[in-house]
């Protein structure tokens, strides 16, 4: 047992160091990602910054279109001048803007230059805005002989009739300082570069200048992400850096965002074991208090198996004896630590043992007395439960048995004469007469009113015409006011619209048996009726002054259906999660309580 403790305690440590170390490694990856991600994000946020530049000086040069003055056949340069002179100021086009024809000649320049000797078809961006018609920016063009470095942007030109005649462009100074501004507007550490890259590799801007218009796209890797507009995080080698940068560090992580509107991309680009250099501590720091951590728990170990083990023996050599029935023998072992606090415990168990076994029994007992108890409320309720379902089978039958009555006794007689002195009118048209024909449509009335008087008594119409509260105020004065029984009601609070159709249906079947059970066994002078309801609960309260009954012996007997009318509303209530109280004391009323909840939840 000894070593079992040792192993234990040195197992649980070593968990518990490998659970720490994982869950910490993790958190750091996680941690390196969200980095990333927010890098990512402010590469975007700047990406989307240039974008809108551009697309603003793109804007400008469409203006030249747009003014409406060009006509490059007229030879009249003064508008097309001025219109040049409008998008320089107005652009960030710091080298100039020129219009060209559709064969790439150069027409007009501002600020106003000598002529152009350059090839402009042989320049790649001129040549595919010529070719293409379409807008384009392009990456950084070496203009020769000069040496000099531009960016060309260009649209179509359209003149007044809306026709394609050429391109207008502006020339972008790569170190344009807008570009910058931007990118050292981002806080970040000097090991970090920011830059802007087109689609050849080459740096248009950066937080450290020195890097301007140098290459870092050695192998086409940040061309191709912006040929397919993708984004990226990578390794890369850091480029130009210096011998000593380059012995103390090996690669750098690379977050890249393309541009939308120019073949440029965003990139950030700083030292990689800046990042992992937490995740290189914490592995060096736990392998450390790993092997600390060992050593304390061998020696706690070993002292703490020692004085528990020879205890723990003891205490089981007496629970041995109490195990084998041996209550007379006191568990004594002398400790002052846990092992005595049980040892203690022990014993106190074995003297409660017995009068435990005692105890079992007369609850045995008790336990038998109320299986019995629960068995006869059973057997009653099932004898109630089938008592309500003659009473339900018998009502079926006596409402069937009413209803063909009804249309036996009054509707197929009236529709028997209506029917003969249909046939006379028949076998003697002479004496047809509207006397006659009135004395039909008033049997034809009456049995109209008839069966009208049938389906009400089966689902009052009133309910689904007129609502809830006109249904209920018709209950009351079919079922007490017809009867002389004074009622008053309060539906100040009562919304309607809260009360769902089903439940409007069960809460008019209770007042209906309510009223009914007031004008036959009351015998009521006044009545009060209270209905209101929030957003979550319906409440009901029916109040009369008759002789009431004794709510003890009212379910005594219900073979004979006294108290069934009782049952089958609190059952009604209960299908709807509702309750319903009954108080009532003879010859001092009695009152009726229904609450429902409305709100979903309950």
């Amino acid at each position: 047992m000894q070593k079992r403790i040792i192993l234990s305690i040195l197992l649980s440590v070593f968990f518990i160091l490998i659970s720490l170390g994982l869950v910490s490694y993790y958190h750091i990856e996680k941690s390196i990602e969200r980095s990333y991600e927010d890098h990512l994000t402010e590469a975007k946020i700047i990406g989307t910054s240039i974008d809108h530049i551009l697309e603003e000086n793109l804007t400008c040069l469409y203006d030249i279109s747009l003014s409406d003055r060009i006509d490059i056949s007229d030879n009249s340069w003064g508008p097309e001048q001025e219109a040049l002179k409008a998008a320089y100021n107005y652009s960030i086009f710091t080298d100039g803007v020129f219009l060209l024809d559709r064969i790439g000649n150069v027409l007009l320049t501002y600020p106003p230059r000598g002529g152009w000797s350059i090839d402009m078809l042989g320049i790649p961006p001129v040549s595919r805005v010529i070719s293409d018609m379409r807008p384009v920016i392009s990456s950084v063009v070496t203009m020769e002989p000069s040496r000099r470095k531009v960016i060309f942007t260009l649209v179509p030109l359209k003149n007044r009739n809306g026709n394609v005649v050429g391109a207008a462009g502006g020339l972008i100074d790569p170190t344009n300082y807008q570009f910058t501004q931007i990118l050292t507007s981002i806080a970040a550490a000097k090991t970090t570069n920011i830059e802007l890259v087109d689609g050849q590799g080459i740096v248009i801007a950066s937080n450290h200048p020195e890097s301007i218009l140098t290459g870092i796209d050695h192998n086409k890797f940040l061309g191709r992400l912006i040929a397919e507009k993708k984004s990226a995080v990578a390794t890369c080698h850091r480029c130009h850096a210096s011998a000593k940068e380059s012995a103390r560090r090996t690669e750098d992580v690379l977050i890249f965002t393309p541009l939308d509107l120019a073949p440029w991309g965003v990139a950030f680009r700083f030292p990689k074991d800046i990042i992992y250099a937490p995740s290189e501590s914490l592995k060096q720091g736990f392998f450390m208090l790993g092997i600390i951590s060992l050593a304390t728990s061998f020696v706690l170990a070993l002292g703490m198996s020692k004085s528990i083990v020879k205890p723990v023996r003891q205490l089981i050599q007496a629970t041995g004896r109490i195990a084998r029935g041996n209550l007379s023998e006191a568990v004594n072992i002398e400790s002052s630590e846990e092992i005595g606090t049980l040892s203690q415990s022990f014993d106190d168990m074995r003297l409660k043992l017995a009068a435990s076994l005692d105890s079992i029994q007369r609850q045995n007992l008790e336990l038998e007395q109320r299986v019995r108890e629960r068995t006869r409320q059973l057997e009653e309720k099932q004898v109630v439960n089938a008592t309500l379902l003659r009473k339900l089978i018998t009502s079926q039958e006596d409402e069937r048995k009413r209803i063909a009555r009804e249309l036996h006794d009054e509707s197929l007689q009236t529709m028997s004469a209506l029917l003969m002195n249909i046939e006379m009118c028949r076998l003697h048209p002479d004496q047809i007469t509207p006397q006659k024909v009135a004395q039909m449509k008033e049997t034809v009335t009456l049995v109209i009113n008839e069966m009208s008087k049938v389906i009400q008594n089966l689902r009052p119409t009133v309910l689904d015409d007129l609502g809830f509260e006109a249904g209920v105020l018709w209950l009351i004065d079919r079922n007490l006011k017809e009867r002389g029984i004074n009622c008053s009601f309060n539906f100040q609070d009562l919304d309607e619209d809260k009360l769902r159709p089903e439940l409007q249906v069960t809460l008019f079947r209770i007042i209906q048996e309510v009223t009914g059970n007031i004008a036959r066994h009351a015998h009521a002078k006044n009545v009060r009726i209270a209905i209101k309801n929030d957003d979550k609960l319906f409440t009901m309260t029916i109040e009369d002054d008759g002789t009431g009954f004794d709510m003890e012996t009212v379910f005594e007997n219900t073979l004979t259906g006294r108290g069934l009318g009782i049952l089958g509303m609190k059952e009604r209530a209960a299908q709807v999660n509702g309750t319903l109280e009954i108080s009532s004391i003879p010859q001092k009323g009695t009152t009726v309580l229904c609450t429902v909840p409305l709100s979903p939840e309950v």
